[in-house]
């Protein structure tokens, strides 16, 4: 008996468990779970494995995750110190979905060697540090284009240009800058004329190297690059030889503007021409700062370092460009009826 687990055969065992009690196998049922479910309850999303967390949804409802559908960053929160305090993860989401926590990249930097720009900066560090900054400027120029659209010519004469059409506003034998001007329903319904404001600007010509630059306004037009449609985001890109920053920086070309969210368009071009396009929601301003080319004409002047003022530069201004820009000569994809308005 004292070893009958091992000595004793299956027929034994079952008579002297059946007749004496003796020898009987002890049958041992479990009835314990593999987890308990109360314990570590209060932290299971850490303190629990893996294993057992399915195992207690499944069972007992318990350390289930919870579905969500909130967004994965909120992007108000911590926005004052975005640049320190947001990983790089916040930053592109935020940047790409609501135009928050976007890097900015800056071309040159307009302090560095400014006591000796003369000599040791480069052509292209000159005009975009004047456009910019108003540095290094030595006999590079600006033109400027806002409202209706007031101009600010390359030697500083003040013109207002009111027809719709597409027109030169830098027109050489190398640059090609063409703008449209058209009358919105704002100033139609709340100014009550038909003048116009510039809706859209394109650059062209042989320093682009057959490549073409076109830029409408926020809500009505796109960026494009050769017709493609290029930074729906803020960001950079490159067109052939351009490179393009879209962001909210710079100083406004209309300081009346103030009040909307700014949308930036700067541009690095060849031949050292910089440019600057704000986009409001149905028109755009611009300013662009360059070096005089031979041949050089527009509506931004022909650079000559001739101020021109007053009415009679305006009338000038209007017979000698006001007609637009022929079909064969045209950038942008289609024309638009040329409308003179009455004055």
């Amino acid at each position: 008996l004292s070893n009958w687990q091992q000595g004793w055969s299956i027929s034994k065992k079952q008579w002297c468990c059946a007749h004496q009690n003796k020898g009987c196998e002890v049958v041992t049922v479990q009835t314990s779970q593999p987890y308990d479910c109360q314990a570590g309850l209060s932290n299971w999303n850490v303190g629990w494995s893996r294993g057992k967390q399915l195992w207690c949804c499944a069972k007992q409802n318990l350390g289930c995750p919870k579905e969500t559908t909130s967004l994965p960053y909120d992007c108000s929160a911590g926005y004052s110190n975005w640049q320190a305090g947001w990983s790089p993860g916040k930053k592109a989401w935020c940047c790409q979905h609501f135009n928050k926590g976007c890097a900015v990249s800056l071309p040159y930097d307009c302090n560095a060697g400014f006591s000796n720009w003369q000599v040791g900066w480069s052509a292209g560090k000159k005009a975009w540090c004047c456009h910019h900054e108003s540095k290094g400027c030595g006999h590079t120029g600006s033109c400027s284009l806002w409202g209706d659209p007031h101009i600010f010519t390359f030697d500083h004469s003040r013109l207002v240009f009111y027809s719709e059409g597409d027109f030169w506003v830098v027109k050489s034998p190398t640059i090609s800058i063409q703008g449209r001007f058209e009358a919105t329903d704002w100033t139609k319904q709340n100014d009550k004329t038909d003048y116009s404001s510039m809706t859209g600007i394109v650059v062209g010509g042989q320093f682009m190297q057959g490549h073409k630059i076109e830029i409408g306004s926020a809500d009505m037009g796109k960026i494009t690059c050769n017709g493609q449609e290029i930074l729906q985001y803020f960001g950079t890109a490159k067109c052939g030889p351009a490179t393009l920053y879209y962001n909210k920086e710079g100083e406004l070309v209309d300081s009346a503007m103030a009040f909307l969210p700014h949308k930036v368009v700067h541009m690095t071009l060849p031949n050292n021409v910089v440019m600057q396009v704000n986009r409001w929601p149905n028109f755009i301003n611009a300013k662009i700062t360059m070096q005089q080319e031979s041949g050089q004409e527009g509506i931004c002047g022909d650079f000559n370092g001739i101020k021109k003022a007053g009415f009679q530069a305006g009338k000038e201004l209007h017979a000698k460009w006001g007609f637009g820009v022929p079909r064969e000569d045209l950038l942008f994809p289609s024309a638009i009826p040329l409308h003179v308005p009455e004055k």
